[in-house]
């Protein structure tokens, strides 16, 4: 089966529920999963997890299924990529949002170093938190009537969706089959979220600085990943979440977050029948994010246009038809026969 499959059956099909009954449900299913990681690993933590498990009186399940075989051929070197980073230059910030990046950074690194796939799931789960930051900003204010840009939502959404379709797709290749990755990604993205809010609101052109950092690291990572690895992932099918997201599925919020093709030109259409097509895909993904970072980044501060097309800006009607409509209406109720007046004696 695999561990895409074991993927879907165990998250993607979930019946809802209440927040009880979803976080007991996850917590008991974690707590069996870490018992059976530890019944499974050193020596050290084998007896422990042995007696755990008949302490708190669990059933001995099995670990989830790990990767496809073919994942172990892959690597990653990260001095290549500090090499690129170099070469390409960091997009300039303040020394506290820097400081915070390369942290993230050098702990993913040297945590998952030789583990590029577990690495790019942690990677995408933490990298789509800050799309959730700034639409929960964003809500905010337009619930105070401080201000309202539906549009600018869309586009996050659209980029939250495609982080969560490339989070998928490592999924599909196992990325997240160690208690430990699950545990670090979940917990960091958390708190990520909160730091991406603070900055939100406190500096939005520094918040989306902040994610131009990491998308323009993830863009030379995968890069470096598809040069690196070229000949294993041409061998390898492409995993279906990619092929409908890339070609057959509803490519509406694929079009959507990539505000740098102008409108009215041709839509990108990527091929999608290998590994190597669907990383390069990602790579190309990360790119366009990186585009719309800085075009809002730019944006907020004053320095630059707005990030979406003029057409995507007046989805509501622009300015001048609103006026010239007003002026339409306000004339009608001055007509003897307008709306506003009723006959009579």
């Amino acid at each position: 089966e695999g561990a895409g499959a074991g993927l879907m059956e165990g998250f993607g099909h979930d019946e809802p529920g209440n927040a009880w009954g979803l976080g007991s449900r996850v917590f008991s299913r974690e707590l069996d999963e870490l018992l059976a990681a530890m019944r499974d690993g050193p020596a050290a933590l084998r007896d422990l997890g042995q007696e755990l498990t008949r302490v708190l009186g669990r059933a001995e399940t099995p670990a989830r299924p790990g990767p496809p075989a073919f994942v172990e051929q892959l690597s990653l070197d990260i001095d290549k990529v500090i090499e690129r980073e170099a070469e390409r230059g960091v997009p300039p910030s303040t020394p506290f949002v820097k400081a915070i990046f390369f942290v993230l950074c050098w702990t993913l690194d040297r945590i998952y170093e030789g583990r590029p796939i577990p690495k790019f799931w942690v990677l995408e789960t933490i990298a789509r938190l800050p799309y959730f930051s700034y639409i929960t900003v964003l809500h905010l204010y337009e619930s105070l009537g401080w201000w309202r840009t539906p549009q600018l939502r869309l586009v996050h959404n659209a980029e939250e969706d495609n982080e969560l379709h490339h989070l998928l797709i490592m999924e599909s290749l196992g990325g997240n089959c160690e208690w430990f990755d699950r545990f670090l990604a979940q917990h960091a993205a958390l708190a990520y979220y909160w730091v991406v809010v603070g900055l939100f609101v406190a500096n939005p052109s520094l918040a989306y600085n902040f994610s131009l950092l990491v998308e323009e690291h993830a863009f030379m990572t995968y890069a470096q990943f598809v040069e690196e690895n070229r000949s294993v992932l041409e061998k390898v099918p492409a995993p279906p979440v990619a092929t409908s997201y890339y070609r057959t599925g509803d490519l509406y919020f694929f079009d959507k977050f990539q505000t740098s093709r102008g409108h009215g030109g041709p839509p990108r259409r990527p091929p999608c029948d290998t590994l190597l097509d669907v990383f390069s895909n990602i790579r190309d993904d990360e790119l366009e994010h990186v585009l719309t970072m800085g075009a809002c980044q730019d944006w907020w501060a004053g320095s630059g246009p707005s990030p979406l097309h003029a057409p995507e800006r007046e989805t509501l009607g622009a300015r001048g038809d609103w006026r010239r409509w007003a002026a339409e209406v306000a004339a009608l109720e001055r007509r003897p026969d307008g709306p506003g007046h009723s006959g009579g004696a």
